[in-house]
């Protein structure tokens, strides 16, 4: 069962202890938004499948892929690095604003696409397997392990 307390501020937090978890608490500006994700939480806890994504909605893409440039990238052949960094600029154009756990399958597809007509503006299929994007699933790995 989670406890909901009013804070000093005016705000609500939810703070929910079940026992095989961690302690998972989050505030909200509304009551009924504490009680909402307290619950949900709760039901994906029995059911084996709750994800903490704290550190994802505080993680900026943009910043994540800074970080991927500064440290990962560095460490590839200068052509690979030059390439990448080219390739990241449309990332952080597109997903820059926003957080790793905003990102999902149909924003990756919005972005594919985006790019795909800008590419390719008469819609003929280009020659070659390669392609012209860096995915914006390479920094996240990195920065899950990152704290």
């Amino acid at each position: 069962m989670a406890t909901i307390v009013k804070t000093p501020s005016g705000t609500w937090k939810a703070v929910i202890r079940k026992q095989g978890w961690p302690t998972a608490s989050k505030t909200f500006r509304i009551k009924r938004d504490a009680e909402d994700w307290s619950r949900r939480a709760e039901d994906e806890m029995v059911r084996g499948v709750y994800i903490d994504r704290t550190s994802a909605e505080r993680l900026i893409f943009g910043k994540a892929l800074d970080r991927y440039l500064s440290e990962v990238t560095l460490t590839k052949k200068p052509s690979t690095q030059a390439a990448e960094k080219k390739k990241a600029e449309a990332l952080r154009d597109f997903f820059g604003d926003y957080s790793l756990a905003a990102i999902s399958p149909d924003l990756i597809a919005s972005y594919r696409d985006q790019r795909r007509r800008r590419l390719v503006p008469s819609g003929k299929a280009r020659s070659g397997s390669r392609s012209p994007m860096l995915a914006p699933s390479a920094p996240i790995p990195c920065a899950s392990s990152w704290r």
